[in-house]
């Protein structure tokens, strides 16, 4: 942090602080003086502030003012980005000095809850946690983790007992449950541990969602109870058909475990264990430990005495389904305490954690027979059983694309709402269309696992319409072909919408795809494959649509399909994911782009910066003039109010002018005013990467990115970023040797992203827990 930042905000704000020469030691008012009497000094210092006003005040207009010292302090507002900094060691000096000046004014507490949300993870100073070696062991909170809407989904999808769901969705017979694990929809990294947590609406929707699971595992065992109790349902009671025959209800059928104790009598130990144990097994997705036994059967027993067994089996079962354990991830640590009042989490939670990690799913057998046998004791231990997991091309793991989502935001384009009739084509399923693009792109990359996020920045190559499976795709543009040879030369102009019975049966021999090309289907695709085959042009997949190409600045009428794919696109006018069609859309206002935004995207992730919030009392609105560029119109922000926030942002979004808001290349900008525009100014600067060599004036996105590739900083921010997200939380500055330990892993594989995670999720940041007082 620059000390000159001290003095600006207050300037600024149009009032000015004195500290009494006891505040602060001889050393650092000297740094006062070195570091601001150039700007500061005598009445016609900047600002209208003079270091000649640092003289001793009441208390309470001191702290008043030192807690806006602290505040630019701790987010790195001012001074701008090309003054020197202070030293870690000065930097470190003040802030302690500021802390303990307003220990009592509830700031710091403030401050300090702040920091628990993903927007503040760069509040802690980069320096202090790669700049020197590191000296603290790592932790992590114990704590409690709410299961995040994926691992939900995932349990819904699997069935709790019923048939599971296919391609990915819930099982049919679990339609009614509400997804209770909602997260706020936001930006970038989201799932934390802190604030993720079960509020009222959370276990209500629990409630709701377990009685109705209970319900309907019971149905069928509670329907037999009734009718050996109370006999058959009189007929006239049944509900009728339309032709007024009665409908026999049909149930699935109940779980062994619980039907033992509905049809039984009296329920024995052994059942109520085995019902504990099948109803973990369902919601949990674990075996019960003997206090859990204990539990429940003392909670069926107080329930029996006032209901029978078979509704006391009901409200037990139930209570299992929004216990703690179905509501949260258990992270508390056991075992002894180490020298550094740390605890390694259990075998069993460290399977649950590694499992989370990488997947939606519950550990596989493997991992559970790790944990049952001692195999997950030690870092070693886990170091080869997320290698496995992450090796093992079986397992799926959605996991890791979901880091690059929330990291760069590009799957958040379809949610950007745009006038289609801007776009000239077909808009529908665009963006998707683009994120499925990009997807592609960033699996391949993590794939290939060399140099991750230089290639994710400034690769040249790009997947377009391909589902990144060369053999699949030669597969497919093939057996378009043969489709295309066989009806080229018959009457397919004139068929029907029901195509001939001959023909059907031919082409569907050639492939699936053509199970339903009816007669309109044919006609579309062969309109296609004609211009194709005239124009001597290797044909599209036909299941991607074509309009979306756009966006590319491609066309169909002249894009020849590499059917291998990566290729390289176009590099003079796009390189990376930043100039990606999907980023750019999400990166984007309705109707125009949003440099703002984009700069502030990079300074944050890219740039381990910091941007403060936009204040309640500024209209942050951009004044319309349709003769001016987006450009001119945000000149706006270049007052002196403004501009110290904004000059860490607009100089680095400012570049991606270079394309429209729908992300297509342009060298012209349309106006507001109709049929007017200008050429675009896709100049900016590059400041704050801790690289002089780097900083400086860029003259487009491309030179920009490139840049950045090269920057120290940015790995590093990549780094920290990755952290958050295992982690479920914010670094501290005792997680300096795990963010070291995994840059280094980075660097010294050459770039491999799997190397980072494994070190990560072998750190002691992720091993360990330690109890907060």
């Amino acid at each position: 942090m620059k000390l000159k930042s001290l003095f600006v905000l207050l300037i600024l704000s149009g009032r000015c602080f004195a500290i009494e020469p006891a505040t602060l030691d001889r050393p650092l008012l000297k740094v006062l003086q070195d570091k601001c009497s150039a700007c500061h000094a005598d009445g016609e210092s900047e600002g209208d502030f003079s270091l000649d006003s640092i003289q001793g005040q009441d208390p309470a207009k001191r702290n008043e003012q030192l807690a806006r010292v602290f505040h630019v302090l701790v987010t790195a507002q001012m001074p701008p980005l090309d003054e020197p900094p202070l030293t870690d060691v000065q930097s470190s000096q003040l802030l302690g000095v500021l802390q303990g000046q307003l220990a009592e004014s509830g700031l710091i507490q403030q401050w300090q809850r702040k920091q628990l949300f993903p927007e503040h993870g760069n509040s802690v100073d980069h320096q202090a946690l790669f700049g020197r070696q590191a000296t603290q062991v790592a932790w992590s909170p114990s704590r409690l983790w709410k299961k995040s809407p994926h691992l939900f989904d995932s349990l819904a999808n699997r069935g709790m007992g019923f048939r599971p769901g296919r391609y990915g969705e819930r099982s049919s017979q679990l339609s009614k449950l509400k997804q209770p694990f909602t997260m706020e929809e936001k930006a970038g990294i989201r799932d934390f541990a802190a604030i993720a947590l079960a509020d009222s609406a959370t276990l209500e929707t629990m409630l709701r969602n377990a009685e109705a699971l209970v319900d309907k595992h019971l149905a069928d065992a509670m329907h037999q109870r009734r009718v050996k109790l109370e006999g058959p349902i009189p007929e006239d009671q049944l509900p009728k058909d339309k032709n007024g025959k009665p409908i026999q209800t049909r149930f699935n059928q109940t779980p062994e475990a619980f039907a033992a104790i509905v049809l039984a009598d009296a329920a024995t130990t052994d059942q109520v264990n085995e019902a504990i144990a099948t109803m973990f097994r369902l919601v949990i997705e674990r075996e019960p430990d003997a206090q859990e036994l204990e539990k429940y059967r003392q909670l069926m027993g107080r329930c029996a005495k006032q209901a029978n067994h078979a509704e006391a089996l009901r409200m037990m079962l139930v209570a299992i389904a929004v216990s703690p354990p179905a509501v949260y991830r258990m992270e508390l640590g056991q075992g002894p305490l180490d020298e550094h009042g740390r605890q390694m989490m259990s075998p069993a939670d460290l399977a649950f954690a590694i499992a989370y990690a990488l997947t939606d799913q519950k550990p596989d057998e493997q991992l559970l027979h790790a944990a049952a046998s001692g195999q997950l004791t030690t870092r070693e231990d886990v170091i080869a059983q997320v290698t496995r997991i992450w090796d093992d091309v079986d397992i799926e793991k959605p996991r890791i694309l979901r880091f690059f989502h929330e990291f760069f935001g590009y799957n958040a384009a379809p949610g950007v709402f745009k006038d289609a009739s801007r776009f000239g084509k077909d808009y529908r399923k665009v963006p998707e269309s683009l994120v499925q693009d990009a997807d592609t792109l960033v699996l391949h990359i993590v794939r290939e696992d060399k140099d991750v996020l230089a290639q994710l920045l400034t690769t040249e190559k790009y997947f377009v319409a391909h589902s990144g499976d060369n053999a699949e795709e030669r597969h497919r543009h093939d057996a378009l072909q043969k489709f295309y040879d066989y009806y080229k030369d018959k009457p397919w102009r004139d068929f029907p919408y029901q195509v001939p019975k001959e023909h059907m049966t031919y082409v569907r021999s050639i492939d699936r795809m053509f199970t339903h090309a009816n007669g309109n289907v044919t006609k579309r695709w062969m309109n296609y494959l004609e211009q194709c085959d005239q124009a001597g042009l290797s044909h599209m997949p036909m299941q991607n649509g074509r309009d979306y190409i756009t966006a590319y600045n491609l066309s169909d009428q002249s894009f020849s399909f590499p059917v291998e794919q990566p290729f390289v696109l176009n590099p003079e006018q796009r390189v990376g994911i930043l100039m990606h069609p999907a980023w750019l859309i999400a990166h984007s206002l309705n109707l125009d782009n949003d440099p703002i935004r984009r700069g502030k995207w990079i300074r944050e992730r890219l740039l381990a910066g910091t941007v403060p919030e936009l204040p309640i009392t500024v209209d942050a609105s951009i004044p319309e003039d349709h003769e001016k560029t987006l450009r001119e119109r945000l000149t706006v922000t270049q007052t002196q109010e403004c501009w110290r926030c904004h000059v860490k942002m607009n100089p680095l979004g400012m570049p991606f002018e270079l394309y429209d808001d729908f992300g297509r290349h342009r060298k012209l900008e349309n106006l507001m005013a109709k049929g007017k525009s200008k050429p675009v100014d896709s100049s900016g600067r590059l400041a704050g990467s801790g690289e002089v060599t780097l900083d400086g004036p860029v003259q487009d996105p491309i030179q920009l990115v490139k840049l950045l590739a090269q920057s120290t900083r940015v790995r590093q921010s990549f780094v920290r970023h990755a952290f958050r997200y295992w982690m479920g939380r914010n670094e501290m500055l005792s997680d300096a040797a795990t963010l070291q330990a995994a840059d280094r892993a980075y660097v010294e594989s050459e770039g491999s992203f799997r190397a980072m995670v494994i070190t990560l999720l072998s750190s002691d940041s992720f091993l360990y827990r330690k109890r907060m007082d």
